[in-house]
């Protein structure tokens, strides 16, 4: 069994609760172990509870579950679990980004939400608490606040996170968010951001084009689901390197589906505007996946974006083989100039550039051989 792929049957909106219900005891937990890799385990949970798998649980019984040190005894009882925590956390990560914007507004600093938040604020998902959601994501309409926006929070009761809190996957140092922020009491993290992208990726939508189509609703500022939709395709496929490291993205891929769902006119309207070569393959491999997983056409898919949609998953059920591909790929990216730069904090030349690529290019050798190994 390709677990990657039985995962996505069991995600599948329409015949998802079917697959969940004949799923053998024995194959769970390499299942759940596939749906946290791919970080959709708050969704295959909800799935589970939908199918009358998994159940909703009481408060209190949560709690004492969530307070005990035992670890569950079933994948029943863990999807439940899992359930019920993103339930409370999504739900606390939407009260903080309200109360977060009314904040800023009134100290002069208009936001409008991004990613997840943008999604949250629409109710994009049919079940809110589905989505795996680690913080909140604002921009700034003026750049020149991002520093004064940062401090008003601080000041509101939260802390800079400290780099042992947060996930270190990321491989870019860039200018485009504030450091991250929390209140030991609350869920997840804030992060406010001067402009919508790295600057390596940021010709697929920019700060100002996204600012010129925000509309004022009763509700407040919100960015055009257009531009929503195009920022969560070139985050995931772009700044996230989903595109060249051959990543499913899976989370990416339900957020775009439903905001089709929501606005079927949304495939027409991207296939309309003018984007950079990279940009169009990133989009045009979105809606494969999207086509793929949803059981709907878009009429904009091409036959090269299937294609690496299909190559995307035949890697994605061999582990060892992704590793080993992702490594080799991201070798230029980890000898680029600009990039060890940055990394340095000074402009790298001659043997300067040379030792810092040589010491990065045998960090990242290292990387691959153990991670080759951990996955054979």
């Amino acid at each position: 069994m390709r677990d990657t792929r039985y995962l996505i049957s069991m995600l599948k909106p329409e015949c998802g609760a079917d697959v969940i219900r004949l799923c053998s005891q024995q194959d769970w937990p390499r299942v759940i172990d596939a749906a946290v890799r791919h970080k959709v385990l708050p969704l295959l949970a909800s799935r589970a509870v939908e199918a009358g798998f998994a159940s909703v649980l009481p408060a209190s019984f949560a709690e004492m579950l969530s307070e005990s040190s035992a670890t569950a005894s079933s994948p029943e009882l863990t999807l439940s679990l899992v359930h019920h925590r993103n339930t409370i956390r999504i739900s606390d990560l939407d009260a903080q980004r309200v109360e977060l914007q009314e904040l800023l507004h009134s100290n002069g600093f208009p936001t409008v939400a991004l990613k997840g938040a943008a999604l949250l604020e629409r109710r994009i998902w049919p079940n809110p608490a589905a989505r795996r959601m680690t913080d909140i994501d604002l921009l700034v309409v003026d750049p020149a606040h991002a520093v004064p926006a940062n401090d008003a929070i601080l000041d509101f009761g939260y802390r800079m996170v400290r780099p042992d809190e947060v996930d270190s996957d990321s491989i870019d140092y860039d200018d485009h968010q504030e450091p991250a922020l929390l209140r030991d009491d609350r869920h997840g993290s804030v992060e406010i951001h001067s402009h919508l992208l790295p600057r390596f990726a940021r010709h697929a939508l920019t700060r100002e084009a996204a600012v010129r189509g925000i509309s004022s609703e009763a509700e407040g500022s919100r960015l055009a689901m257009a531009d929503v939709t195009l920022h969560v395709i070139a985050h995931a496929r772009l700044a996230d390197r989903a595109l060249i490291r051959a990543d499913l993205s899976l989370n990416s891929v339900f957020d775009v589906g439903y905001l089709l769902t929501s606005e079927p006119e949304l495939a027409v309207t991207l296939s309309r505007r003018q984007l950079p070569r990279d940009v169009r393959r990133a989009v045009n491999v979105h809606w494969a996946a999207v086509e793929s997983i949803f059981g709907v056409s878009t009429g904009m898919t091409t036959i090269s974006a299937r294609w690496w949609w299909r190559w995307t998953l035949w890697l994605a059920d061999r582990p060892r083989l992704h590793s080993l591909y992702r490594d080799l790929v991201m070798v230029p990216l980890f000898l680029d100039r600009d990039r060890l730069s940055i990394r340095d904090g000074r402009d790298l030349r001659g043997w300067d550039l040379a030792r810092s690529r040589v010491s990065h290019f045998v960090r990242r050798a290292r990387t691959a051989v153990e991670d080759a190994g951990g996955a054979a």
